[in-house]
């Protein structure tokens, strides 16, 4: 019998990736807290700020704690002999991105996402810092993003077209975007540039911005709507769900959904009704990052060979 494949999908952008300037070590403890409120491990983990995971002058330190903090938490097995091992390990691709060190990563588990072939930042600019990884028998793109938007409208405009470009292929695309939709039910300023002003921020207006011809700052939604129209929907969205995805306090109580899980309509795969989640922190909750972790399970098709149901499925 030929099952559907249904997988675990996790966007999420931790600040810094737990980076602590003061102390310039890596807090691997917020990580771990965010990711305990998940019901199941995630197979596709993508997370939007990688700070200095694979600098080279601390050696990858933070990376390989990382993949042991995500290792220890979803359990350990013990086999024959005695040895005790990790229930879910995970390979790890992090992007270059000119400029910043604020770089995504991708965190997949390869039993069920096995990796193919990546590509770097100066390959096919259409596909660069993807990986193509075979899941249920499909070959699929998985790339991780966290667009900029300190270029303003121009730069959003250039990411949403190479990104777009790769809905000519199965993919999904995860992570901080940065901006938001015009999707009539989202949660949009009315006046972006009165809000930067009224928050003392108005160097800000720019960031997710666009001055209209009326000399007033709307929300620029031109982007993702961009992007969307290349061949590609939104989790959220196709969930009926438009809850914000950065607490009050990020870029002065904006309140927009810009983390966001994306798959290409050329993808054998559809939302599990009901799983779409932005894991909002309970009243009296420290907030542990700027955004909140956004979750849904993916179900792949398959394909004419056997296959199997990822461990853990609680969609």
């Amino acid at each position: 019998m030929f099952n559907p494949l249904k997988l675990h999908v996790v966007a999420l952008n931790l600040k810094r990736g737990g980076y602590d300037r003061d102390t310039r070590q890596h807090d691997h403890g917020k990580l771990f807290a965010m990711l305990s409120a998940l019901d199941s491990p995630p197979h596709i983990l993508f997370l939007s700020e990688c700070t200095y995971y694979t600098d080279p002058m601390i050696q990858s330190a933070p990376l390989f704690d990382v993949k042991e903090t995500l290792a220890s938490l979803w359990g350990y097995d013990e086999d024959e002999a005695g040895n005790t091992l990790p229930k879910t390990n995970y390979e790890a691709f992090i992007s270059e991105v000119h400029g910043s060190v604020n770089v995504p990563g991708l965190f997949i588990d390869p039993r069920y996402v096995r990796p193919l072939r990546w590509y770097g930042e100066t390959q096919r600019r259409s596909l660069a810092n993807s990986l193509t990884a075979r899941i249920n028998g499909h070959d699929i793109q998985l790339k991780s993003v966290h667009w900029n938007g300190s270029g303003g409208a121009t730069v959003f405009d250039q990411q949403a077209s190479q990104d777009g470009q790769m809905a000519q292929h199965s993919a999904v695309i995860g992570g901080d975007f940065n901006a938001t939709s015009g999707h009539p039910k989202e949660i949009v300023p009315a006046d972006w540039g009165q809000r930067c002003d009224d928050q003392g921020q108005s160097q800000k207006r720019s960031q997710k911005g666009v001055r209209g011809p009326n000399g007033v700052w709307k929300v620029n939604t031109d982007a993702i709507d961009s992007f969307l129209e290349h061949g590609w929907w939104d989790a959220g969205e196709r969930a009926g769900d438009f809850t914000v995805t950065v607490n009050p306090w990020v870029d002065g109580g904006s309140g927009m959904r810009i983390d966001r899980i994306m798959v290409s309509d050329r993808t054998p795969a559809r939302l599990v009704p009901g799983s779409y989640k932005v894991h909002v922190p309970k009243p009296g909750d420290k907030e542990l990052s700027d955004h909140r972790m956004v979750s849904c399970w993916l179900e792949f098709a398959p394909t004419g060979g056997a296959t199997r149901t990822a461990e853990g499925t609680r969609p």
